[in-house]
């Protein structure tokens, strides 16, 4: 692996670090439909997880096309240092929801990051989603884009 590449690994674990929510944008059929939801990244950056109740229209959405996309961006809301600053992660990928001996794997992990989640988690009608990433897109500074794609 070259040093530009090792880089890019680099800025989007940063990224994936530091922030603690995301958009995920699912497919309707005939519409794209986008949510806010809380993530967890393996460290191998092949997969991103959340969690979501099995009743909502992004779990519905997921089961009929698996096909999704998540945002997540550094912004700090302060103007003029966003736009020199900040920097905005697209991921591309296919979700499914994890059988149960998996999802109790990696529950641990998870609330490790969101422990004010336990109650949410832990709810029967609570699934893990696990988006098996095939590619990662990072722009900074509005302008500079880089692409990682995953095998």
């Amino acid at each position: 692996m070259n040093t530009t590449q090792n880089s890019l690994k680099h800025s989007i674990q940063e990224i994936l670090n530091n922030q603690y929510l995301s958009v995920l944008a699912t497919n309707t059929g005939s519409s794209p439909y986008t949510s806010l939801v809380g993530f967890m990244a393996s460290q191998d950056l092949k997969e991103i997880y959340f969690a979501t109740f099995i009743n909502t229209r992004k779990y519905h959405n997921i089961t009929k096309h698996s096909r999704v996309s998540l945002l997540i961006d550094s912004r700090t809301n302060r103007g003029g240092e966003d736009f020199k600053n900040s920097s905005a992660l697209t991921i591309l990928g296919d979700a499914e929801s994890l059988p149960q001996v998996r999802r109790d794997a990696l529950l641990p992990l998870y609330l490790d990051k969101f422990s004010h989640l336990q109650d949410f988690i832990s709810d029967p009608q609570c699934a893990l989603v696990k988006i098996t990433v095939t590619k990662y897109i990072l722009v900074q500074r509005f302008q500079e884009v880089f692409e990682l794609i995953m095998k």
